[in-house]
């Protein structure tokens, strides 16, 4: 840099470390998926939402939940109530139907009657006003496989349907509701 002005090059460093902080501060606000494993949804609530806790240790074992075989592409989000005990998870993933059941076996999560829906059926559990608009979840899909959990503190919802040879999973477990 010969040629330029002390106080020039002075300020470059400064704007410099100004834009690596911002792009820190960013990564340590949404961090991508391949830094931190699962990633999170951006919360309802923007930048003031807050999700406490670890993923593995203290959020999947707060709704009562593990993940005991592989899955992929698996976004979460903890949306809890800041008031007091309750919340809901919302997690969506594909997993091979073997891995699915061993989900759903250890959550204790039973197919529903009828165990096969349509998104237009007054009673599938996520109706669009359900799930916020940020998650970006559709069900395209003509039907879903669709279990529940009727537990206490914890209730669920679930639903699968094909996709190439593993299933698309939506989880909404509310703990508290």
């Amino acid at each position: 840099m010969t040629g330029i002005p002390w106080w020039h090059r002075a300020r470059l460093w400064r704007w410099g470390a100004a834009a690596l902080a911002a792009a820190g501060l960013a990564v340590w606000l949404y961090p991508p998926a391949h830094f931190w494993g699962p990633r999170p949804y951006r919360h309802p609530d923007g930048i003031f939402g807050v999700t406490r806790g670890d993923f593995e240790d203290d959020i999947l074992p707060h709704y009562q939940l593990s993940l005991p075989c592989d899955v992929d592409g698996l976004r979460y989000a903890n949306v809890e109530d800041m008031t007091g005990p309750m919340g809901e998870l919302y997690l969506h993933f594909t997993a091979s139907p073997e891995c699915l059941d061993r989900i759903l076996d250890g959550f204790a999560a039973a197919p529903t009657q009828p165990a096969v829906m349509a998104p237009t059926d007054a009673a599938f559990p996520f109706p669009a006003s359900s799930v916020p608009d940020t998650f970006g979840w559709s069900f395209g899909a003509d039907s879903y496989l669709v279990f529940r959990r009727a537990g206490n503190p914890v209730t669920a919802d679930v639903v699968a349907n094909e996709e190439d040879e593993d299933l698309a999973v939506y989880l909404r477990a509310r703990y508290g509701y």
